[in-house]
Order: C-alpha cells, then sequence, then structure tokens
C-alpha cells in the first residue's frame, strides 16, 4: 500500500539557444524575464483555442490515495534532472501550469544535455522558489547536467524522505518499479512519470523562439507545451476547490478535467 505524509516526487533519466560546444556542461543562467512573461501569461483564451490535442498524454490519476498536503495547503511535487530531454519539454507546460497559481522567482534557463540526444531550450528549478495562497509546489532538479560526456551528471539536490518514498511507491505502481524524469505528483491524484508530449518540436529553438510560438494554436510548439499546462492546470483546480475560478472554469480546462474523471 501506497504511503503519503506532507510532500510529492518521482526521478529519471542554458542561455537562450542550444549549446554549440560538447567540451563542457550547459551553462545555467538566469531566465529571461521576456520569455518568462510569455510564458507565465498565457490566457486561457490560448488554452481554449489549442484545446487537448491528441499529441499530448494526459497525466496518470490515481483516485485510491489520501490528498497530498503540504505546508496545510494541497501539495505538489516534480523530480526532474538538467539533464534530462523530457523534463526539458515538460518544465515549459510545469511552469506555466502553476504560473496559474501563484509565481515563481529565480527561474533559470539552459538546454538538456547535448550528449543525450538533442539539447532542448528550457529552464532548471535550482535556486528558484514559488509561492502561492492555493497550492505549495515543490520543485527539484534531483541530478544536474552531463559535465563532459552521457552519464557524466551527479545528484546535485538531495530528496526529503517523503519526495524519495512517493516517487519510488509510484515508480513501483505505474512505471515498473523505474524512478525517471521527469516525475510530477498533484496532490495524489494525477501523475505524470515521463513526458506529456514529444520533445523534439523543440528541436533547433531558442527559448525566445519557443516563447514566440505560444500565441499561435496550431503550430506544434503550441500544442504541446499548450495543451499538457491545460491538463495540469486541471489536475491542479482538482485539488484547490477550482479556484481560481477564472481559470478553473475554462472551457478546455473543464474537458480536461472531465477526461481525466477529475471533480
Amino acid at each position: 500500500m501506497l504511503v503519503v505524509v506532507v510532500l510529492v516526487i518521482v526521478k529519471v533519466s542554458g542561455p537562450s539557444t542550444a549549446v554549440t560546444s560538447h567540451d563542457h556542461a550547459p551553462a545555467v543562467t538566469p531566465a529571461s524575464a521576456a520569455v518568462v512573461a510569455a510564458l507565465t501569461g498565457i490566457p486561457v483564451s490560448e488554452m481554449d483555442a489549442v484545446g487537448l490535442p491528441p499529441s499530448v498524454t494526459a497525466p496518470t490519476v490515481d483516485s485510491s490515495q489520501p490528498p497530498l498536503v503540504l505546508h496545510g495547503k494541497p501539495g505538489a511535487i516534480y523530480i526532474g534532472g538538467e539533464f534530462c530531454p523530457n523534463c526539458a519539454s515538460e518544465r515549459w507546460a510545469v511552469i506555466a501550469a502553476f504560473a496559474k497559481f501563484g509565481s515563481f522567482r529565480g527561474l533559470k534557463e539552459t538546454t538538456s544535455s547535448p550528449w543525450d540526444g538533442t539539447p532542448f531550450a528550457t529552464f532548471s528549478f535550482t535556486g528558484a522558489t514559488y509561492s502561492s495562497t492555493l497550492v505549495t509546489f515543490e520543485p527539484v532538479e534531483y541530478e544536474g547536467n552531463d559535465t563532459n560526456g552521457l552519464g557524466t551528471r551527479k545528484v546535485i539536490h538531495s530528496l526529503t524522505t517523503v519526495q524519495s518514498q512517493l516517487w519510488t511507491a509510484y515508480s513501483d505502481r505505474f512505471s515498473g518499479g523505474r524512478e525517471g524524469f521527469p516525475f510530477v505528483d498533484i496532490g495524489n491524484r494525477a501523475l505524470v512519470i515521463g513526458r506529456s508530449y514529444d520533445p523534439s518540436v523543440l528541436t533547433g529553438l531558442s527559448q525566445k523562439e519557443i516563447a514566440a510560438r505560444l500565441s499561435h494554436p496550431s503550430d506544434p510548439v503550441t500544442q504541446g507545451v499548450v495543451g499538457a499546462t491545460t491538463y495540469l492546470t486541471a489536475a491542479i483546480c482538482s485539488m484547490t476547490g477550482r479556484q481560481p475560478a477564472a481559470v478553473c472554469s475554462a472551457t478546455a480546462v473543464t474537458a480536461a478535467a472531465q477526461a481525466m474523471g477529475l471533480h
């Protein structure tokens, strides 16, 4: 039986342009304010326009566990690695979704490992904080980036006991015991273990270029990022009493909640 306390987690696997040199780890630098504003400011009208694309996989829903509570509020956790290509794509949606319920400070930008396939422009939660009156969200970059070849990364942030337990327990149940990245646990009800959409849609694009596409509903980048954002948003709404109403009552968010059986 899965043991749940007051936290949540799962584990796996630079700058505004892709890494061009493969003799060092990708840089981790402060994220562009303009890029963060574009990502965190995606309007619900854009989510409605994108809808629920077939290219996006909905989170796995598990209603058998007690709700996750962290620091007295509904809780959610992200566990990833800076090297991880699937984490690279998922962070775009994770940041966009949680920004509907609170605010981030100190986000960094980087790319996934240039030795683990194509490097994708993304963010890092290292050193970042999140605040909200509705939900406690605790993102962790468990492993850093590769430094000079595939598999040269190291653990950079330790997990709490609860995070480690949840990661292991849900991995045993839903991914054959393999603790992989990324892992997202929203309230012990909605889980992302792996990726929500194919990161290859980000190929060759910088953070600025990805952000610029998010206002074009038919663009594959927007379909992936915004479609995944909508599912994650619906999952968060399910544990905040469907607040804020302007977000949780949006057509696409309501449709995503119904598709996942969340009420």
